[in-house]
Formats: structure tokens, sequence, C-alpha cells
């Protein structure tokens, strides 16, 4: 399989050593519902660690069934790369204007990409049952796992109010500094700025919604300056 540094290559091992898709809390869920294989992080760039500003985008969860399969995950580190990156879809397209503006380098390599759910049950709106959130978040817990392996600076979650229960119990301790909304051109988006830790790492957290259907340049400046300002 494909891994382009060693911080993928540790993460495809803590999905084999936590048995993402064969322990217990994982075949509770799939017995309930009708949820693809776990898909593994996106990508963590080969320049992420070159940066003072490490910046880390979180999703709901993958759609459909990407990449390719790898013991009991689905491997999209290539996959992203090579299909998806470029994709004129605003969750593509806006991520990597947002690295263009705080990089001058609109490249994959810059930034890391996961999804805070790991399976779905649809491969359009996120359908995700409260049950399967508390699973994968809070028992097994597989996004605090992928943090503390790649340790960044600034978290961007886009996913809007849905996961608010959630989100603050991935971390030990987790202090919100605003929580209200911002205009996005015509629209408004939730927008919570946070400080979280996890054992001795600190992060700047910022829960926006998802980019679909917000103005480009409205969306790519606020949370650029967002980064730039912490």
């Amino acid at each position: 399989m494909n891994y382009y540094n060693d911080i993928e290559e540790r993460l495809a091992q803590q999905y084999l050593t936590l048995g993402v898709g064969t322990n217990k809390i994982c075949t509770d869920c799939h017995q309930d519902s009708n949820l693809s294989m776990p898909i593994g992080c996106w990508c963590v760039g080969s320049n992420f660690n070159n940066h003072q500003k490490r910046i880390l985008f979180v999703g709901k969860n993958a759609r459909g069934n990407p990449g390719a399969i790898e013991n009991i995950f689905r491997n999209t580190f290539q996959y992203a790369r090579d299909k998806l990156w470029n994709k004129r879809w605003a969750y593509w397209s806006y991520t990597r204007a947002i690295s263009q503006k705080i990089f001058k380098n609109d490249s994959i390599e810059n930034i890391a990409f996961t999804n805070i759910v790991k399976c779905n049950s649809s491969g359009g709106v996120d359908t995700t049952s409260d049950s399967i959130k508390n699973n994968c978040i809070l028992k097994l817990k597989v996004l605090q796992n992928e943090l503390q392996i790649i340790n960044p600076t600034h978290i961007i979650y886009y996913t809007s109010y849905f996961y608010d229960n959630y989100i603050p119990n991935v971390f030990n301790s987790f202090t919100i500094n605003y929580n209200g909304i911002r205009s996005i051109g015509k629209r408004t988006m939730p927008w919570q700025e946070a400080i979280a830790t996890l054992g001795k790492q600190t992060f700047y957290v910022l829960r926006v919604g998802h980019p679909q259907y917000k103005e480009k340049s409205s969306f790519v400046d606020e949370i650029s300056n967002w980064i730039e300002n912490t």
C-alpha cells in the first residue's frame, strides 16, 4: 500500500491495533446498520510537520467507498491525492484555497484531513446515528488516537452543530472562547472557537459548517484569518 510518510504508516498501524472494523464496538455498529468499511484518514501531507501551523481539517464522514482495501480499513492516502484533492466540490476546492492562502501553495502536502466518523451508511447526506457516533468517537476513540499521532496545532471541523455533543469529549479539556454564527456571503454559518488539550498537546479548535453552498471567497477568508490570528 502507498504511504507518503511515517505519520500515515503509523495511522495505518493504529487502525490495526485498535481493531477498527473488527472489534466488538465496530461489529455492534455493523449489525444494526448498512455501514461501509471503515475509511481511514484522507491524508497527512509530507510537508505537514515543516510548518509552524499544522492544520488538520475534519469532516463528518466519508461518502461511498473510496480508496483501496487494506486489511480492515480503506486506505485513501493515494486516492485523496490523485482523485479528490483537485475536485471542484466545495469540500475539497475550498480547503485547497485555504492551503493556498496560508502556505502560498495549494498542495495537499501542506495539510492533514480526516473524518470524525469512519464509516457511512449513505453516499450522500450524513445519516450517522447517535449510537454510531458514540461508538466511533467516544468508545473506540479513533479520532482521539489520530490526533495523538498527527499532532496538529489547529483543528478545523466541517461538522456544523451535528457533532457538538461529541467533539469536546475527544479532548481532556475543551474551553469555548466563542460560540455563535458568522456571515459567509449572503448566508450565516455556525462558528465556534475553542482551545483544547489532550495529554501534553494543545490545539486551537474551530468548528464551522460544511463548505457546500457557502460563498467561496468569504468562507476561505474567514477561516484563513482565524488561522493567521491564532
